[in-house]
């Protein structure tokens, strides 16, 4: 969901939906197939039976050659709350955070700009640090990166920095500057932007 990963619709069947486990977890999930640029054509869900089917319960009938992934809130639009309802109404629950995961957005000033002051002075826990390498990031001595794509990449700047490994590191770290190389932060894509401001608020919460 995170990532953008994508499956041919008959992929996604013999490897996910007929899987005799990740078949039961993919029909606690919301689905959508995907346009080539990214964006969602439809959402949908998987019946009992491995059967697509969207909101209002009607079977959908996908190509073979359908881009599948796992929908992301912010990807879902309007969609979105029928999606809670549904969920709701069967007390499907998800194996994840995926319909209940919050969504953030830049301010226009943030997306005009290559530079994220929100998070300017916020102490964080040096131990979150390391945890966040999982979602991609790399640990410097006295920042984190983070690329998006070819040519964007996010620098947060830390004092008093990493030097020793974990157990000699200070408790505590400050955000110096949070900024955006090769572009501003309006060039991140709703879901990159969304993730990104839900890693960072994380961390410094």
């Amino acid at each position: 969901m995170v990532d953008g990963r994508r499956w041919r619709a008959s992929a996604h069947r013999a490897v996910i939906i007929d899987h005799p486990e990740l078949g039961k977890l993919a029909r606690r999930l919301v689905w959508a197939s995907f346009a080539a640029d990214g964006t969602v054509i439809e959402s949908f869900r998987l019946d009992q039976d491995g059967v697509p089917v969207d909101a209002r319960d009607e079977a959908l009938e996908l190509p073979d050659d359908a881009l599948i992934g796992v929908a992301h809130p912010v990807q879902l639009g309007q969609a979105l709350d029928r999606w809670h309802a549904v969920f709701a109404n069967s007390e499907l629950s998800q194996p994840f955070e995926q319909l209940e995961r919050a969504v953030y957005r830049f301010t226009p000033a943030e997306a005009a700009s290559n530079e994220l002051p929100r998070f300017v002075d916020r102490e964080v826990p040096t131990r979150r640090l390391y945890g966040l390498r999982q979602h991609g990031w790399e640990l410097g001595y006295d920042a984190l990166y983070r690329s998006f794509g070819l040519k964007q990449r996010v620098v947060v700047e830390l004092d008093p920095g990493i030097h020793g490994g974990y157990s000699y590191e200070a408790e505590q770290q400050v955000i110096v500057a949070v900024r955006c190389e090769g572009g501003d932060f309006g060039g991140l894509d709703a879901l990159a932007a969304s993730e990104l401001l839900r890693q960072l608020e994380r961390l410094a919460a």
